[in-house]
């Protein structure tokens, strides 16, 4: 998607004459060599030599619980009959997937349960937890959620119920987590647990702790990548290493039903990519979740019978995400320029589709914004705020008045009652329109397609995966005023700019079609793609650049 960039915001390098000495150091070409320099990386941030992956797995601390939880576990001969409660979004559903494989090693029955995003909302619910439990599970397996249900959890245990929690959410303020909780926000964690989903905390707690062998563990790697992408975890070291991991285990051993997906949007193994699974495998597994219910992503990632079937309808509640998603927008970008220009609702939005629009917005005019929508008699709403900001201790502000909040720093969600939301949404307005936000430079290397070649590109993109904490390498092209501007796709939404004898994409480029004309050049990154069997480089817009956002 392409977003606006103020011109005091973007910072552009020149490649200088060291960094031929960095190429002959390195060992790479002139074009990596020039990255890394932009990047000022030669002190170890970045390199093209990979750090061991059981290596940095050795020195993760996923907090207090941790030991503990791997203690009860070993000590169960069996885990009897397993309930997995999960969540509705990729990093839930995916754990899900994951604890029911890692269960079934030792257990005689697994199941799972998800909540419905609109009849019960994101967490763990008493309503629901006392319909389950009578059901005689032996051990309930918490996933993507459950830090802070406390009396849930012990009232489950005092059942006599083996209680495990892997969550990622993050405490409230001065409360501890209940003995059952493996999070790493709690105590002891370490800054590279802190940055990991759920998914991978579960991964991550099963390898260190020997649950199962580590050749089993590694055979679900592609678990982990998916949540890392699917929640935008920061791409550190470890993250990196993952998510690297996992696409390569998805390329060569796909599971059955994510291979029929790959199958059906046209992604062979080699077009599989951090990039193609961000804008197109997850939002189809998300799809689930947001327009009916996140068993079908289950289902597909399970891979068991019907997957072919249930890949089918993932593909048809994406395409209905889709349409929606576009009416809200354009309604959210009406409501959003009147009274209040950071706060939105909307009576008849399904509330499934509003954090993937808040997302998209906050994106594109680097903004915070709040999406909201009625649900039984009450009102649930998503909070995304740019990078510099904090979702969190937005929401923490206004908590007395909420029924229910949590998330990350730059997206969190909340319910509210009729009765509080007109306070609320004053209160948010008003925090998010005094938000000061420190948006870091955009970086880009000056440089045209041209002077870009495809084996120096393919050297560039060891460095990755990219994506949040590890952003692929921009680079700028200043705007001539001869550029032709054409349509392209079949609805016109997106836009090809024919420039110095290259061509960019600019995805969603007609919605900014004003200050594409009036800009003062393009930011944008080369990425691999694969037409007819033979690989090529693409050139994607990430940001026109342009004197003031309005």
């Amino acid at each position: 998607m392409t977003s606006l960039c103020r011109t005091d915001r973007l910072r552009i390098v020149r490649p200088t004459s060291s960094a031929r000495a960095i190429a002959e150091r390195e060992g790479c070409s002139l074009l990596a060599a020039a990255v890394l320099e932009c990047r000022g990386s030669l002190e170890g941030n970045f390199s093209f030599h990979r750090p061991s992956l059981t290596g940095l797995l050795e020195g993760l601390d996923l907090g207090r619980g941790a030991a503990e939880a791997a203690g009860r576990w070993k000590k169960l001969p069996d885990l009897g009959k397993v309930l997995v409660y999960g969540d509705y979004d990729v990093d839930g559903v995916a754990s899900t997937t994951l604890a029911m494989e890692i269960c079934r090693t030792k257990a005689k029955q697994v199941r799972f349960f998800i909540p419905h995003r609109h009849e019960q909302g994101y967490g763990l619910h008493e309503s629901v937890m006392d319909k389950l439990l009578p059901m005689g599970w032996d051990t309930l397996v918490v996933v993507d959620c459950g830090s802070k249900d406390r009396e849930i959890l012990e009232k489950a245990a005092a059942a006599g119920v083996n209680v495990f929690v892997f969550d990622h959410h993050q405490p409230e303020e001065g409360k501890d987590f209940h003995g059952s909780v493996v999070n790493p926000h709690g105590s002891d964690g370490c800054s590279f647990g802190k940055a990991l989903c759920a998914t991978t905390v579960l991964w991550a707690w099963a390898w260190k702790f020997d649950i199962l062998p580590r050749n089993r563990m590694e055979a679900m790697t592609d678990l982990a990548a998916l949540a890392t992408l699917a929640d935008c975890m920061p791409l550190n070291a470890l993250n990196r290493e993952l998510v690297r991991e996992g696409i390569s285990l998805m390329k060569s051993r796909p599971r059955p039903g994510l291979a029929r997906l790959f199958s059906r949007l046209g992604l062979a193994g080699q077009a599989l990519s951090e990039e193609s699974l961000t804008m197109k495998v997850i939002p189809c597994l998300n799809a689930a979740g947001r327009m009916e219910l996140a068993d079908t992503a289950v289902g597909v990632l399970h891979g068991r019978s019907g997957a072919d079937e249930k890949v089918e309808t993932l593909l048809s509640l994406n395409k209905k995400r889709q349409v929606l998603s576009g009416r809200i927008s354009g309604e959210a970008e009406e409501l959003l320029s009147g009274p209040f220009s950071h706060v939105a609702l909307g009576e008849s939005w399904p509330v499934g589709v509003l954090s993937g629009v808040a997302s998209r917005l906050c994106s594109m005019k680097s903004s915070p914004v709040v999406l909201a929508a009625p649900v039984r008699g009450g009102i649930r709403g998503t909070l995304r705020v740019p990078e510099g900001g904090d979702a969190m201790k937005v929401l923490d502000s206004v908590s007395s008045m909420l029924d229910a909040w949590g998330g990350h720093q730059y997206a969190a969600g909340f319910s509210v009652t009729r009765e509080n939301w007109p306070d609320v949404s004053r209160c948010l307005e008003d925090a998010l329109s005094s938000m000061e936000l420190e948006e870091p430079p955009v970086t880009a290397l000056e440089m045209s397609p041209d002077e870009i070649a495809l084996d120096s590109w393919k050297e560039v993109s060891t460095l990755g995966p990219f994506g949040n904490g590890n952003p692929a390498p921009l680079f700028f092209i200043a705007r001539t005023g001869g550029e032709k501007m054409l349509p392209l796709g079949r609805d016109g939404r997106h836009l090809q700019i024919e420039t110095g004898g290259a061509r960019l994409l600019a995805f969603d480029g007609k919605s900014a079609m004003d200050a594409m004309t009036a800009s003062g050049g393009w930011v944008y990154r080369p990425r691999l793609d694969y037409w007819q069997g033979r690989e090529r480089l693409q050139y994607v817009v990430d940001y026109v650049v342009v004197d003031d956002i309005t």
